[in-house]
């Protein structure tokens, strides 16, 4: 069976995401699977600032035998305590430069030709796609087989 270059492309991208977003939101929660506040019963904590990834890989195409095109769509929810609209558009400038003109994660660096931007429910969402080839590599041959010594009597 053969397995991609990188067979936790997805992990990587999600743990770039994180990484990149911690490092210019620093007091921002970030959640990528699970929303661990949910369950509060304290409302100042529906009120915090938090950024949600969401990651949906949506395109795996053959390309032939050693390539794989791959699409994954992002979409990244933030939301800020003000909840107002000011606020979204004064971080849109830093979200989109995390993300435009690329991405790097792990030994990559993907162009992305736009982010969209929209407000929804007092959240500020960047939606993109990343879009990339994979190589495969081919598996190593087997040893030829040696020469054998036999001695018949």
């Amino acid at each position: 069976m053969r397995h991609s270059k990188m067979d936790n492309v997805f992990e990587e991208i999600r743990t770039a995401l994180v990484r990149a977003f911690k490092g210019v939101f620093s007091a921002y929660d970030v959640f990528c699977e699970e929303i661990q506040r949910t369950d509060s019963a304290d409302e100042t904590a529906a009120a915090e600032d938090w950024i949600y990834i969401d990651m949906r890989p949506v395109v795996n195409q053959t390309i032939n035998r050693w390539h794989t095109d791959r699409q994954v769509f992002v979409d990244v929810a933030i939301h800020t305590a003000s909840e107002k609209n000011k606020a979204y558009y004064a971080i849109i400038p830093a979200v989109d430069s995390l993300i435009r003109p690329y991405f790097c994660f792990a030994d990559r660096a993907i162009t992305v030709a736009d982010v969209g931007f929209r407000i929804e429910d007092n959240v500020l969402h960047a939606a993109f796609t990343l879009s990339f080839r994979d190589s495969c590599s081919e598996p190593e041959p087997l040893p030829f087989m040696q020469e054998l010594d036999t001695n018949i009597k």
